[in-house]
């Protein structure tokens, strides 16, 4: 923190005495602003508190000054946490509540009561009250202060900021909220003033007869739960609401309605009535589906709708029939799937691999191909994906889907808020796209490069790789030929017939080392039978033995190349016969089998030159 920074907080953190507070009065707060929103008054107080130190005025200063910080804060009314920083970055955030304990929290405990503004009085004595649970006498300030500021702003003395066709906006309804809580945490949930209940009450009918939905479920939430309201009403009401508002109000707030209706009917055992609004609350889902354009979103919409009847049950006539229509428009996004290409120079690395590869003899040549690259590295990928979810911030708000060739989505990834700590699973999604680049750079540049060279200046077949496979601890016992044939395809540029080969021994060659270290990967199954465990299982249930052999970077490798849904998928597709042509010939597929075969001549880099060498040259001779 700079000097300057340090300066700016000791002077948010200066005492503001009562002295202070008397010098502005406190009693005219309302002539400054009437506006029912923090942050206009958080302006005002900053704008004032400025002009006051441009006057010299050092007492004014200090009391705008806590007003503005007071105001600051960010509001959570239904959460624990109601009062948070403004602003979290790089491990610094600003002021809270509980930055103003002792000396300072007593002088605006005595000053709250002579604020005549209510929004800034709630404000003050809810702050005060968040951090020392014994002001009983504060708490009932704060209640009663949030429901006079709703007061004043229905009879329109204290005014919404922004224009709004809702005559019970978000906001207005958060302050009811809080103030409820307040009266509950206070153990005041029996005695609350009828003066507030009017307020309630007032809200209510007026959400009710607006069409305010969102507002509705919320305030009659409230109504409830403090005994102003039975469910058997809320039921009707809500029920009514949603009917009349189905077709002419946004979707989602309609949703709400049927959903809040379902649960209230639920509460009266009325198990029949709640399943009939579920469904209504179906139908408005699929009325999102309706509203959009594309057939990517037309699908999302029908797969929530088919989740939610199947919630319901008794539906499945109606699931078979949005299966049908989900078929459908997932085969139309095929349509909406577009491509997009980021220019990239890599002329100067081919004619460098090129110029390396073309003196050398044939076993120099496989011992270069074998370390012409390395797999990415992993604490690299998760650093990138930090970095880019910093940087666009916008994108990192939303989760991702991924589709196989016939558009189903197989794969989805859940968004991680900023400030949140990323799961595991989210930094291997969130890899994929980084991962994808080095296997292009590598396929590109190096890798078929050398292959063409390789094939162009000696003859490379089978017998050139006989020495490596049958030395090799990677390759397992009974399948060196195959190895071998795989091995010299990639090389000769037959991706079809290298791929087919080489992809579907990983298992089973990890499986070899595996088991050569004495570790039994098979399972027993219910019935005492024991069979294989697929290469899911084996890195499941042995990732840290395969680190070991393998290495963090490697072993990584193995998850996001070839088993990870919504990446290659490499021995998913080829074990299931879904791997096209065409996809043989991609950056990934081509890199997972220089992977084998870079994974087959790791054991024996040390002992090439006096072994290998010698035996490839005897062999092809």
């Amino acid at each position: 923190m700079t000097n300057k920074d340090e300066d700016k907080k000791k002077s948010l953190m200066d005492l503001a005495t009562l002295e202070d507070f008397a010098h502005i009065n406190p009693a005219s707060i309302m002539a400054m602003s009437n506006s029912l929103h923090f942050h206009t008054l958080e302006h005002a107080f900053r704008e004032a508190a400025q002009a006051a130190e441009n006057a010299g005025d050092a007492a004014a200063f200090r009391a705008y000054n806590i007003l503005a910080v007071v105001c600051s804060y960010h509001f959570n009314p239904s959460r624990p946490d109601t009062f948070s920083p403004q602003i979290i970055f790089k491990g610094k955030r600003t002021l809270i509540p509980s930055d103003y304990l002792g000396e300072q929290q007593g002088v605006l405990v005595q000053i709250a009561e002579q604020i005549d503004h209510p929004l800034l009085r709630a404000r003050i004595a809810d702050s005060c009250w968040y951090v020392n649970r014994r002001l009983h006498a504060v708490a009932a300030l704060a209640a009663s202060s949030y429901l006079n500021a709703v007061e004043l702003f229905f009879k329109r003395e204290l005014l919404d900021q922004y224009e709004s066709d809702f005559a019970v906006p978000f906001k207005v309804v958060d302050l009811i909220d809080r103030a409820f809580a307040i009266y509950a945490s206070a153990g005041k949930r029996n005695e609350i003033p009828d003066s507030a209940k009017e307020v309630l009450k007032r809200a209510y009918e007026t959400a009710k007869d607006n069409e305010c939905l969102v507002a509705f479920v919320r305030v009659s939430s409230i109504a409830q739960s403090s005994g102003l309201l039975e469910w058997q009403e809320i039921a009707a009401v809500a029920e009514a609401l949603a009917q009349a508002t189905k077709d002419k109000q946004y979707a989602e707030a309609v949703k709400k309605v049927w959903l809040h209706a379902a649960r209230a009917y639920l509460k009266v055992d009325n198990k029949e009535s709640a399943v009939r609004c579920r469904v209504n609350a179906v139908e408005q889902t699929l009325r999102m589906r309706d509203s959009v354009s594309t057939a990517m979103a037309k699908a999302s919409w029908t797969r929530s709708a088919i989740g939610e009847l199947r919630a319901i049950g008794g539906m499945a006539q109606r699931i078979e029939l949005l299966k049908k229509e989900l078929q459908q428009h997932e085969e139309d996004s095929l349509s909406e799937f577009g491509s997009f290409s980021v220019p990239m120079d890599l002329t100067d690395e081919r004619r460098a691999t090129i110029e390396e590869f073309e003196p050398l003899d044939a076993h120099e040549m496989l011992l270069r191909l074998a370390f012409t690259s390395r797999a990415p590295d992993k604490i690299a990928l998760h650093k990138n994906c930090l970095e880019k979810r910093d940087k666009y911030f916008f994108s990192s708000m939303s989760g991702k889907s991924y589709a196989d060739e016939r558009g189903k989505v197989i794969a989805t990834a859940e968004h991680v808020p900023h400030g949140s700590e990323p799961s595991g699973e989210w930094f291997d999604h969130e890899s994929l796209s980084e991962a994808g680049l080095h296997y292009h750079i590598a396929t590109e540049a190096f890798i078929r490069p050398a292959c063409i060279t390789m094939s162009r200046c000696q003859l490379i077949d089978d017998r050139h790789f006989e020495p490596i496979v049958c030395s090799s601890e990677f390759v397992p016992p009974g399948f060196e030929a195959i190895f071998s044939q795989g091995f010299s395809k990639l090389v000769q540029g037959d991706m079809v017939s290298a791929a087919h080969l080489l992809i579907p021994q990983l298992e089973s060659a990890l499986r070899h080392v595996l088991n050569s270290r004495r570790s039994n990967t098979a399972k027993l199954n219910v019935d005492l039978t024991q069979e294989d465990q697929s290469l899911k299982q084996l890195l499941s249930n042995y990732w840290g033995e395969i680190e070991q052999v393998f290495g963090v970077d490697n072993t990584y490798l193995f998850h996001i190349l070839f088993n990870l849904k919504g990446g290659p998928m490499l021995r998913h597709e080829v074990a299931h016969g879904k791997l096209s042509t065409a996809q043989c010939f991609e950056p990934s597929c081509i890199y997972a089998c220089w992977f084998i075969f870079h994974l087959t001549c790791v054991p024996l880099a040390p002992h090439w030159n006096s072994v290998i060498a010698g035996a490839i040259q005897e062999i092809a001779s």
